[in-house]
């Protein structure tokens, strides 16, 4: 107890930038961290803050600029969303994690994308070389309202190939159960396997694991973020708000951008596979004014980290606050009890099936695939 209480002490005594510095030394020593992702903005402030697009945006094939601006629907979506991202190890997350160590060595990651009010819309599970996925395509669809006659036929279309997946037979049970909620296992020794049978064949599989992030990247990431927040910043006590101690760090928009781009990097070849196709290395031209990151710590922890997007991008016009939270104690990940196995197979036969393309119905696996 004594020791404790020194240490509570001294924790006291700092100042505002080493809290913040000594709260990101405490997240590495931990060997579980859960991360958090969401606007705190409803929709009205996201449409006012992304509605007219981007300034610079590019010129359709009639010479004028197109626009990438988000809708009040999409702004309602955007406002009732948060990603979830954890990552459990046997050793400190700052420690650099071997290469292909035993499975139970791997670390266990999770992603999760849910509404505000807990709805599960997608997630995904590794545990010891084992993925486990589920994604509910009716709660996702029940996100938008036909706006139209044109969307409402829409609407009935993919109604209509909805009920193809109650139809599959029970050879594509995992399948069905994939798309209505439940929880599918995916063997990735047996996705590896197909993936260099395709490079053998010379197929564009990239040369590469799809993987995700390991250790190392994790660690990058964080280390990038540290930097923003305490290299060459400006730091202030903030008071107490909601049983956290509060940090205002204030940082020049300009290189904050640069430092998160840098957060970024490893992601870079993930992002543009999702669509996401920009140079990272636009964030670097952010307004050249400064940036002020709250930082909320409980009982000397990182607890979450809020800023103004409209501070770093000069293409979003109103204020924007996204918070990243962060939680190390009490995170666990387990594979989900009752995952039924999802085969290569499966998948190809269901894109078939749900295409038009075969089955007939018929309740045996299909030969050759």
């Amino acid at each position: 107890m004594a020791s404790t209480a020194v240490a509570c002490g001294t924790e006291e005594k700092l100042g505002a930038g080493a809290k913040v510095e000594r709260a990101f030394e405490r997240l590495g020593e931990e060997k579980a961290v859960a991360v958090e992702f969401a606007f705190d903005a409803n929709a009205e402030e996201i449409h006012a803050a992304l509605k007219d697009g981007k300034k610079n945006g590019k010129r359709g094939a009639d010479g004028k600029k197109e626009k990438g601006g988000v809708d009040r629907e999409s702004a309602g979506i955007l406002a009732d969303l948060k990603l979830h991202y954890a990552v459990v190890s046997d050793k400190p997350l700052k420690e650099p994690q071997a290469k292909g160590g035993k499975d139970r060595d791997r670390p266990s990651v999770a992603g999760r994308l849910t509404r505000k009010d807990g709805t599960v819309l997608a997630e995904l599970r590794s545990v010891e070389r084992k993925v486990y996925l589920r994604g509910d395509v009716k709660a996702f669809a029940g996100m938008v309202r036909p706006k139209d006659a044109k969307e409402r036929s829409e609407r009935r279309d993919f109604d209509e190939a909805l009920k193809k997946i109650d139809e599959m037979p029970d050879s594509l049970a995992a399948v069905r159960n994939a798309l209505k909620g439940e929880w599918v296992a995916l063997d990735t020794a047996e996705f590896e396997e197909l993936a260099a049978k395709k490079r053998e064949r010379g197929g564009s599989s990239g040369g590469e694991s799809s993987g995700g992030l390991d250790a190392d990247t994790q660690k990058r990431v964080a280390d990038a973020l540290r930097k923003t927040l305490t290299d060459n910043s400006a730091s202030k006590d903030a008071g107490k708000r909601n049983g956290a101690e509060h940090v205002e760090v204030t940082v020049p928009a300009r290189k904050a951008a640069k430092q998160l781009s840098e957060a970024l990097k490893p992601l870079e070849k993930q992002l543009r596979k999702a669509g996401k196709g920009e140079d990272l290395s636009a964030l670097e031209n952010a307004p050249d004014k400064d940036v002020v990151f709250d930082v909320a710590l409980k009982d000397g922890r990182l607890s979450a980290v809020t800023f103004d997007m409209a501070a770093l991008d000069e293409d979003v016009r109103a204020r924007l606050p996204v918070t990243v939270g962060f939680q190390s104690t009490s995170v666990k990940i387990d594979a989900p009890s009752g995952a039924r196995k999802l085969s290569v197979r499966e998948i190809t036969e269901a894109l078939m099936r749900m295409v038009g393309g075969g089955g007939g119905g018929s309740d045996r696996p299909s030969n050759g695939v």
